[in-house]
């Protein structure tokens, strides 16, 4: 299989199909990663949650793991979520309805 020539031809597509719509690529990439990196201490504190409910024991690691995942998720992430949310909310207001975001219909004023 031809894995890796799809795989780049895939994300050559992408990259070209969020350039079209007048919008950095890479803020987008940074983005998603900032979103992927920032998902990765709540869904390992939610999973060891389960894990801990479906043995019905907490181990001392498991204990230690979830307190700091809860802290990390509390001290460092909280604000800043909730302030990209809001931010990202008023990016993607369409008071047209007509399914387009206002920010994405404005024309380019060079």
């Amino acid at each position: 299989m031809n894995i890796p020539p799809n795989l780049i031809n895939t994300v050559k597509r992408s990259y070209q199909s969020v350039r079209v719509a007048n919008i950095h690529p890479t803020g987008v990439l940074a983005t998603r990663v900032l979103v992927l990196v920032m998902l990765v201490p709540i869904l390992l504190v939610i999973t060891q949650y389960i894990m801990a409910f479906i043995s019905g024991y907490v181990s001392d690691e498991a204990n230690k793991l979830i307190n700091v995942g809860i802290n990390i998720i509390d001290h460092i992430f909280i604000p800043s979520v909730l302030m990209a949310i809001v931010g990202f909310l008023g990016l993607w207001l369409d008071r047209n309805n007509n399914g387009i975001p206002d920010k994405l219909e404005e024309e380019d004023k060079r």
